[in-house]
């Protein structure tokens, strides 16, 4: 029988190394570009770039170092992947490199977004890093979409953590709530968002690598702060 004060002491060494390795971060972003997005899309890229952007110049007052790459994948009726984490050479690069990208139109097959995400983080992902998915959507997918619950659930099993953000006013409709509900990380409060909300970016960096001021900060402290298990 396992001993509390091993368990611990476990934890305490998991906090230990948590709060003083370096924070090695891969965030993957998701692009809705369907036929029901197509007004946003311009806003998504701008989106993007500008967390990109912002994340260049954070430093965590934790005292830890913070190095991430991203990537980007643009889908709706298929997946284009944009900038994978191989290809990563910087924050001006990969803002060089989506400025450009074109809309693609059509349906919204969020799952094929979501399964193409997870090979790639199987495929590419350093050992020990974080994953965070920030999947931008209408929340309303096309009738033929395959089951978007196992693909998600997959996702998370392999350890990637989803900010869900819905890219118009009408995402805030009852339905189209539940479906991003069900695609973001747990707390929703943390993990699941608008594009139209005021200072968007400004939530997302915080989520990402600002101190957290709740009480119970082992459960809600930010993702580079704690590791996986214990956020």
């Amino acid at each position: 029988m396992i001993r509390y004060d091993t368990i611990r002491y476990a934890c305490f060494v998991m906090l230990f190394s948590a709060l003083t390795n370096d924070c090695s971060l891969e965030l993957a972003f998701l692009l809705d570009s369907s036929e029901s997005a197509k007004d946003n899309h311009g806003q998504e890229k701008r989106f993007v770039t500008e967390v990109v952007e912002r994340m260049q110049n954070t430093h965590l007052q934790s005292g830890r170092s913070l190095s991430f790459r991203s990537a980007l994948l643009q889908y709706s009726s298929h997946v284009i992947p944009e900038q994978t984490f191989s290809q990563w050479r910087g924050v001006a690069n990969f803002k060089a490199n989506i400025a450009p990208i074109p809309y693609i139109g059509q349906g919204t097959y969020v799952t094929y977004a979501i399964t193409n995400l997870t090979s790639l983080y199987l495929n590419e992902s350093g050992t020990g890093n974080i994953k965070v998915a920030v999947l931008l959507y209408d929340g309303e997918s096309h009738p033929k979409n395959p089951d978007l619950f196992s693909a998600v659930a997959d996702a998370k099993n392999q350890g990637v953590r989803f900010f869900a953000i819905g890219v118009t006013p009408a995402a805030r409709e009852t339905s189209k709530m539940a479906q991003l509900r069900m695609l973001a990380s747990s707390p929703t409060t943390r993990y699941l968002h608008n594009l139209q909300d005021k200072d968007i970016v400004k939530k997302i960096i915080k989520e990402l690598v600002s101190p957290q001021s709740e009480k119970n900060k082992m459960i809600y402290a930010n993702i580079c702060v704690l590791p996986s298990t214990l956020v």
